[in-house]
């Protein structure tokens, strides 16, 4: 479209000389100001928002290199750009739109990639007697993300399923997790679904889902104003000759079939009781709708880490172990992939065990705060990324434990917003076969030699 304006200029203006041509994109706030809206009215409250999302304050104006200055401040001053921030961009600005050219040729086409079959049900048996039995790993997008779309399917219509509780972030436009949350209400199950309305640019289909889920007799509860809640997590409850049972789903990414076809992500399907319960404590508060927990909030978490409640002083203690082992020469380590990494207690932590003598690997895919490979601070420590077809989505924390490993996984980035000001859940991986799983997919990464892209230090003197 720009092409073709550009190149036709000349009919708009025929009587005049065009000296110069140049692309420009505002980029406004998205943040919608929800203000003291309330649990009855914020859907009403954030639809008039979404109407004026592209009238928000301009925070970046970028533009076509080359465009004259006195042209340039024309325009700050006429479109009121003066606390914008004025970033160089190249020719095109929303590249974006790339994704919807019509390119059928296979050169423009990754090879097809179909997912493999992660779990084997017999035909006589279901997916709940299998999670009953052990702990069950999916590794999306190359693993198939049909059993967790079988995991609310036979939730919704198993006989001894009395109560289902799930976080909803972002939903795929035609979700059939929650047509089988509505099909479960239907069936006379309790159904609550805590639906995070202020997951941006998802704001408008997560408030369709919520009112069509209400209408079929879900309970619904929005998160506080105040505490967004980003954890990825649910919990079935069934009931067999009076004896209560979980099964439960944790996730690293979003309960969303759409994005699982291209962002790496891993679900656990457990029924570890001791787990599940605290789980099932962790609803209990949700479903208040609270700014943050007070003292009648404390729960005793053993087992998950969860924000607001444990999940920073939980990752602090545990390197510090690794601190410990370290200083008493025993088998320490660190190894964690993020998708940000900004927190400064945590960084700080990280830099603490590098002196140490901790070697620490991070595979870090975008914000970084952390330098590595400076003496005498962190020349303990890497940070690679990856940059492939996938992105590269899951959160994994490894800890060497004097070779007893801890794996963890969960939604949390260890970011100011994860940390401070919203619910996170990270969980433990118990099943040896499980561990080994994820140390063969980590270390597959950390040995990339053909899609990492290593984070340097750069001083004032080195070149790129």
């Amino acid at each position: 479209m720009e092409d073709i304006i550009k190149h036709n200029l000349s009919y708009l203006f025929p009587n005049d000389t065009i000296e110069g041509v140049y692309n420009l994109k505002i980029t406004r706030d998205a943040e919608l100001k929800i203000g003291n809206a309330t649990e009855e009215n914020i859907t009403t409250v954030l639809e008039r928002q979404l109407e004026t999302r592209d009238f928000g304050f301009a925070t970046r104006f970028l533009i076509e290199p080359g465009i004259p200055l006195r042209s340039l401040y024309r325009l700050i001053y006429a479109l009121k750009l003066g606390n914008a921030s004025v970033v160089e961009g190249g020719g095109y600005h929303n590249l974006k739109d790339l994704n919807s050219f019509p390119l059928n040729g296979a050169e423009f086409s990754y090879p097809k990639w179909p997912s493999i079959s992660s779990v084997l049900i017999p035909e006589t048996d279901t997916l709940f007697n299998l999670i009953l039995k052990g702990d069950t790993l999916v590794n999306v997008p190359y693993q198939s993300y049909n059993p967790i779309l079988r995991f609310f399917n036979e939730a919704a219509n198993d006989v001894f399923v009395e109560e289902i509780y799930t976080t909803l972030y972002r939903v795929a436009n035609n979700s059939r997790i929650v047509s089988a949350l509505m099909t479960a209400a239907k069936n006379g199950k309790k159904v609550v679904a805590l639906v995070e309305l202020k997951a941006r640019f998802d704001e408008a289909n997560n408030i369709k889902w919520a009112k069509q889920m209400k209408a079929a007799g879900v309970k619904i509860v929005y998160s506080s104003i105040d505490l967004k809640v980003h954890a990825k997590v649910a919990l079935v409850k069934r009931v067999i000759s009076g004896k209560e049972e979980f099964v439960g789903l944790l996730a690293t990414g979003n309960l969303n079939e759409s994005t699982a076809r291209f962002y790496t992500d891993q679900i656990l399907l457990t029924s570890h009781q001791p787990m599940l319960k605290e789980l099932e404590s962790l609803f209990g508060f949700l479903r208040k709708n609270k700014k943050a927990p007070g003292p009648e909030d404390l729960i005793d978490f053993k087992h998950l880490l969860v924000a607001q409640f444990n999940l920073q002083q939980k990752f602090l203690d545990l390197i510090q172990r690794e601190i410990e082992n370290a200083k008493a020469g025993l088998i320490n380590g660190i190894t964690i992939k993020l998708n940000n990494l900004e927190e400064k207690i945590l960084i700080s932590k990280l830099y603490e065990a590098s002196q140490a003598g901790v070697k620490v690997q991070l595979i870090v895919r975008g914000i970084c705060c952390l330098i590595p490979g400076q003496a005498g601070l962190s020349e303990n420590i890497t940070v690679t990324r990856i940059v492939d077809r996938y992105l590269e989505h899951g959160r994994i924390f490894i800890f060497e434990n004097n070779g007893n490993k801890e794996i963890f996984m969960g939604s949390a980035d260890w970011m100011n917003r994860n940390i401070y000001s919203r619910i996170e859940v990270c969980f433990p991986l118990y099943d040896a076969k499980l561990k080994e799983i994820i140390m063969k997919i980590v270390n597959l990464q950390l040995h990339d030699n053909a899609q990492e892209s290593i984070y340097k230090f750069l001083k004032d003197t080195d070149t790129i």
